[in-house]
């Protein structure tokens, strides 16, 4: 059982890190399109695609701190187990 949880626990912290390094890079792109373009060009599908992106990083920033709590739970059960 404690094998499983390692490597359960080893997949939650792999994940947890490729999701900070996706919300790190969604938060850059956003970063980009709010300096670089023009308000007259933030318009209609752009200004949606800004506003989606910045929704994006805050789902992915969420989902990596969620994984972060399993991870605690994963090893609270290894050590009760």
């Amino acid at each position: 059982m404690s094998r499983k949880i390692d490597a359960a626990r080893s997949k939650t912290d792999q994940v947890q890190r490729d999701l900070e390094v996706a919300s790190a890079e969604l938060g850059l792109t956003h970063g980009a399109l709010e300096r670089e373009l023009p308000p007259e060009v933030k318009t209609g599908d752009v200004a949606w695609a800004i506003k989606q992106n910045a929704e994006l990083e805050r789902k992915v920033q969420q989902a990596a701190e969620e994984l972060e709590e399993v991870t605690e739970l994963l090893e609270q059960a290894k050590d009760g187990a």
